[in-house]
């Protein structure tokens, strides 16, 4: 997707005389970023010359821990000017570089007080003007990224005008609080330096000013508005804003979590003395994951289809509620009932030996059920891609139908991504076949499209939001097809799962293709041999048969030439005329056996009433289709009886036939019912085995139950379409259920 689509947050900036140019906001924020790198820079140099220790109530306070915490913050300015380069009418990149500018300032800052107070005292001017510049500059730093930031991401603009109250109260609450701490007078105790006086403050204004400080609590109260308005939003949020939004929201939530960690052990009770290593450790962690959300900000508006963010959700469930698992187990255990038993001060052997117990046993059963909570929080009601691609290959490892894997595969495609539709095309000859679909269409008939599958990676080919083609050996054998709803784009955990699935699924394909064209080639020679069929017959009608007919018709005509008292001669003529008839009926019965012209010429009905007049066994008939089946089924089914009235007649020694054809909506149906001797058994002699092959080559199943003294029964069933969409052609009219044949 282009970054077109990308919410960026363009509001135009404006300067004297018209708007600002993109070129020109690009080169401020590139002397923007320059200044936070100088600072930083400057920073990190009385860093390394200070041998002072900070004053410090949270966290570390030793050299690299500030160093860290720099990398951190110095992400800000670093993914603003990223943003402004790309989008430089960025809101949100322009928030970052002023979020970046004040972090730098105040590392700077701190580090020019604590060279100039404690490591070289007197060799800076104005270390008290530099501290009172750094004590207030967090308020608004803390302002703009816990306010501001939420509220505008990702294009700008507030949720909906409404949010306008929470905006104006959070900017009211950032410039009151911050002028209450820029001019307080008194010494200034969140500096690394102890002990200095603020030079800003006014002694007159005291009381004003603390009453204004007071502001400063709703700070958390608007942080916490403002990432309800992020929630709102992203309920709101379709596409590729709902990913924006995942990204940060993920951040957010990390951040939140380890500080609720890291104040838990701060304010836990028994911490009258020094915190303990890992309260000091979590701390260092709880301020450095600030980087997270300037990372996150940077990937969701420049990459945020670069990596997949439901995995990494996922996973940040998971290690987080564990995280918060053992520190509860810590703090509850230790710390808690070392309170009650009076040794909350002092460490405690035994406790921790308890501590790391509970969490050793109750560790797995833990994970299992926070991994199918973030599996639920992340993915829904369907299956994570690890669980279809462990489906589908144990399918694949088994004994399967593969042409009942393939709709099976859609499903489970479309149920993994969350697809609307889902289509599974193979290539067949010169074309592409659509062969199962999920859900499943109306009109379950193969689609077949003109397009070549060597075509398949043009996009343009096949509609759908992904379309992947299917390999096997190098070999392109066709493509999945993937459609999501409007508000749910793909992600890259769902392309990786339908590549991983495509990989799998080519030898599916391979094996359908050839029981494809394995079927086609049986279909093609059952055409070619019903066609010679065909010919034969119209060649001995109208060939052979005609020449016989006018011989028997010239024998005819002399005859009567013939006086009495040539009898002798006409005896001879006669006979001659009589096995020239005989020889006209078995041509005809033999031109029938090929390929009968009843059947071209009125269809199955009349053709099988045929057969069972002409069968020596008295044969009932039910005909009950209306309108004629496709060609190739017909010549199978009349063949099938022919077959059967035949074996019939040799060996089943039975005083009546029952041939009932009938149909549903969707197959045709044939049984033969015999009330012989049975025994009919498909191993000896290849005629029940032709009857099963040809039955085969139209998808259809042929069942013989033949018990000894039983009587045999055949059961024919062939899958068709509407019997009153395939032809116009209405056969003749039947009697139902009238014995017709021999003695009859």
């Amino acid at each position: 997707m282009s970054d077109t689509h990308v919410a960026t947050a363009a509001a135009p900036l404006q300067r004297r005389g018209g708007r600002l140019t993109e070129t020109a906001a690009r080169r401020v924020a590139y002397a923007v970023f320059g200044a936070c790198v100088t600072l930083y820079l400057v920073s990190l140099g009385f860093e390394f010359v200070n041998v002072a220790p900070r004053s410090t109530s949270w966290g570390s306070n030793n050299r690299l821990f500030e160093i860290v915490f720099a990398i951190a913050v110095f992400a800000f300015p670093a993914v603003g000017a990223l943003i402004t380069r790309r989008h430089p009418r960025s809101t949100i990149g322009w928030l970052m570089l002023a979020i970046g500018v004040l972090w730098a300032w105040s590392a700077f800052a701190d580090a020019y007080v604590l060279y100039a107070v404690v490591t070289n005292p007197g060799s800076l001017p104005n270390p008290e003007l530099m501290g009172a510049s750094e004590d207030w500059i967090w308020v608004p730093a803390i302002g703009l990224m816990g306010t501001f930031l939420i509220l505008l991401f990702p294009d700008g603009h507030l949720p909906s005008p409404r949010w306008r109250v929470v905006a104006w109260v959070s900017a009211a609450t950032t410039v009151v609080g911050s002028i209450s701490v820029l001019f307080r007078p008194g010494p200034m105790e969140d500096l690394a330096v102890k002990g200095l006086v603020n030079p800003l403050g006014i002694e007159p204004l005291k009381g004003a000013l603390e009453w204004l400080s007071a502001s400063l609590i709703l700070f958390p109260l608007c942080i916490l508005a403002c990432a309800v308005g992020l929630v709102v939003r992203f309920r709101r949020s379709s596409g590729v804003e709902r990913l924006q939004l995942k990204w940060l929201a993920t951040a957010g939530a990390l951040v939140a979590l380890i500080y609720l960690v890291a104040m838990a052990g701060t304010l836990g009770p028994g911490q009258s003395g020094p915190p303990p290593a890992w309260v000091i450790a979590t701390q260092d962690v709880a301020l450095a994951s600030f980087g997270m959300l300037p990372l996150a900000i940077g990937v969701a508006i420049l990459k945020h289809r670069l990596f997949g963010i439901d995995v990494v959700i996922n996973k940040a469930v998971v290690f987080g509620s564990l995280a918060t698992f053992i520190t509860a187990v810590y703090v509850a255990i230790v710390v808690g009932i070392g309170s009650l038993v009076g040794r909350g001060d002092r460490p405690n052997l035994a406790l921790s030996i308890a501590a790391t117990a509970v969490v050793a046993v109750a560790f797995q059963p833990v994970r299992d059920r926070v991994q199918r909570f973030a599996n639920r929080l992340v993915y829904g009601a369907r299956a994570t891609p690890y669980e279809v691609l462990s489906d589908f290959a144990d399918r694949m490892g088994g004994s399967y139908d593969a042409g009942a894997l393939l709709p099976m595969m859609a499903r489970t495609i479309a149920q993994g991504v969350g697809a609307s539709h889902v289509d599974v095309w193979l290539g067949i000859g010169s074309g592409l076949v659509r062969e199962a679909s999920w859900p499943p269409t109306v009109d379950e008939r193969p689609t077949t499209l003109a397009a070549s599958v060597d075509t398949v990676d043009e996009m343009g080919t096949l509609e759908g939001d992904r379309v992947v083609a299917v390999r096997h050996h190098g070999e392109l054998l066709g493509a999945i097809t993937v459609l999501k709803p409007p508000t749910e784009p793909i992600t890259p955990a769902e392309d990786k799962l339908l590549d991983d699935v495509a990989a799998q699924a080519g030898l599916v394909l391979r094996n359908v293709r050839l029981i494809e064209e394995l079927r086609n080639s049986r279909q093609r020679l059952v055409s070619t041999q019903d066609e010679e069929r065909r010919r034969l017959e119209r060649n001995l009608h109208d060939g052979a048969q005609q020449s016989l007919v006018s011989v028997a018709l010239m024998l005819r005509t002399v005859r009567p030439r013939f006086d009495a008292e040539s009898d002798t001669l006409g005896a001879a003529l006669d006979q001659a005329s009589e096995q020239l008839a005989l020889a006209i009926d078995e041509l005809r019965e033999l031109a029938r056996g090929i390929h009968p012209a009843i059947l071209t010429d009125r269809g199955l009905g009349p053709a099988v009433e045929s057969l069972a007049e002409r069968s020596p066994v008295p044969v009932v008939l039910r005909y009950e289709l209306e309108g004629r089946p496709d060609k190739t089924i017909e010549g199978t089914l009349y063949f099938v009886v022919a077959e059967a009235l035949t074996n019939v007649a040799k060996y089943a020694q039975a005083s009546q036939v029952t041939v009932t054809v009938a149909g549903s909506s969707d197959t045709l149906m044939l049984d033969i019912v015999d009330d012989g001797v049975g025994g009919a058994d498909r191993a000896r002699g290849s005629g029940l085995r032709g009857l099963e092959d040809r039955v085969a080559v139209v998808d259809g199943t042929l069942e013989v139950h033949s018990p000894f003294g039983g009587g045999t029964r055949l059961a024919c069933r062939i899958p068709i379409e509407p019997l009153g969409q395939q032809t116009d052609v209405t056969p003749d009219e039947f009697r139902p259920a009238t014995p017709l044949g021999a003695g009859q």
